[in-house]
């Protein structure tokens, strides 16, 4: 194995791009990104690509609100500012990430701080990994309570979800639950059931066998009136309008 200092001299001879763009894109459903200190995307892979179903060129030069347009790119974003900020990178962090349409699942994240030769800090690099536990997340402590949240929120989706049962579900009070999503997820569990439930409808939507009242209606929204109004909450267009979008 070469010593760091043997590699360092290596990578500083070998032409830019060699590895970052070519092996990335071999990489089977782990997901790749470079951002600028504006956390403007620069590079995704090509599983960050088809992940979002878009060309890359379609990425490119967006911001993560852009496009994802939820209250997780906020939390994507608060990331981001707070690694170019001290320059600590965030290693192994449990994770949901969205992507239209379809649905939400765990991932594990790491992302690092990247530098000029004046060794300031211009951009991040990211890489996530699909979670083989993203339904059953092992960890202790307050996640614990999160993840169990999620996995009932996702088996229960033709349900009406209440905050309250949540809570009893997970052994913890309103205001705990409420604490541990706001810390993980940067939302409150009411919001983040509308995410979970809109973006699974994102996905029904794109099968036409479905009818927008069998998809609201499969998500626990027996009134179409209120699915309506629930989905252009989230996506900001109704369910028609989506659906039409996803025609070309």
């Amino acid at each position: 194995m070469q010593s760091s200092n043997s590699l360092d001299t290596f990578l500083a001879q070998m032409k830019p791009g060699q590895i970052s763009t070519i092996l990335m894109d071999m990489l089977p459903e782990i997901i790749t990104c470079i951002k600028d200190i504006n956390g403007v995307y620069i590079y995704v892979n090509r599983a960050f690509a088809e992940t979002l179903q878009r060309d890359s060129e379609e990425i490119l030069g967006k911001n993560d609100a852009e496009l994802f347009g939820t209250e997780l790119a906020r939390s994507y974003m608060k990331d981001d500012a707070d690694i170019c900020e001290s320059g600590d990178p965030i290693l192994e962090k449990a994770e949901l990430v969205t992507y239209r349409p379809g649905i939400v699942r765990w991932y594990i994240t790491s992302k690092i701080p990247l530098y000029n030769t004046k060794q300031t800090v211009i951009g991040i690099a990211g890489i996530s990994r699909p979670s083989l536990a993203h339904q059953h997340i092992s960890v202790s402590g307050p996640m614990a309570s999160v993840g169990k949240a999620v996995d009932y929120i996702y088996e229960n989706l033709s349900e009406g979800i209440g905050v309250d049962q949540l809570a009893n579900i997970c052994g913890l009070s309103i205001s705990s639950l409420e604490r541990h999503f706001k810390k993980h997820f940067d939302c409150s569990p009411g919001k983040f059931i509308s995410q979970v439930k809109i973006s699974s409808a994102c996905k029904l939507l794109a099968d036409p066998s479905y009818t927008i009242a069998a998809v609201g209606d499969k998500l626990g929204y027996p009134d179409p009136v209120v699915f309506s109004r629930a989905f252009k909450r989230e996506m900001k267009v109704s369910p028609s309008g989506y659906r039409r979008s996803l025609i070309r």
